[in-house]
């Protein structure tokens, strides 16, 4: 009688620890970042993708969110297109060039080409991953059209 008892107890438990395990579940731990835009004829796509914070004030929790893309092409080789968000605090939002709420820029032989309108859109956020999109005009006319990023959460390397 213990025995069997025993025995039912043991095939009782194993059920639970069995439920409770991990049953093949994909997790996702690593991201392929990437950066793309037309730039008139031109498609931008980027090899490298950075992205990275800088504390703007000391005694606020305020931080600069900078993604600069590097260029894939073999000719333009130091092209780049840099996107910040001044004010980013880890939330959503499509942010104005136009208010300060976010800058640009489009690298080209070296120069500096930076953004006077245009957007900078965070649609989704997950533990390791920002995504989103962007379209500015440059001081020199130059429209940066079709961006999308997906790069790695700065604050998931920490």
């Amino acid at each position: 009688m213990k025995r069997g008892f025993f025995i039912a107890i043991l095939v009782f438990c194993s059920g639970l620890v069995m439920t409770g395990c991990i049953k093949n579940t994909p997790y996702v731990t690593t991201i392929n970042p990437y950066l793309t835009a037309t730039i008139g004829t031109y498609n931008f796509t980027s090899t490298t993708v950075v992205p990275s914070t800088i504390d703007t004030q000391a005694h606020d929790s305020v931080q600069a969110l900078i993604i600069t893309g590097n260029t894939s092409d073999l000719v333009y080789v130091n092209d780049k297109i840099i996107l910040e968000v001044t004010k980013f605090k880890n939330k959503t939002a499509t942010y104005s060039i136009v208010q300060g709420q976010a800058g640009a820029a489009y690298v080209h032989s070296g120069i500096n080409d930076v953004a006077v309108g245009g957007i900078v859109a965070i649609t989704k956020i997950t533990d390791n991953s920002l995504i989103g999109y962007f379209s500015f005009q440059t001081a020199s006319g130059v429209l940066v059209s079709n961006g999308t990023f997906s790069v790695g959460n700065p604050w998931y390397f920490y």
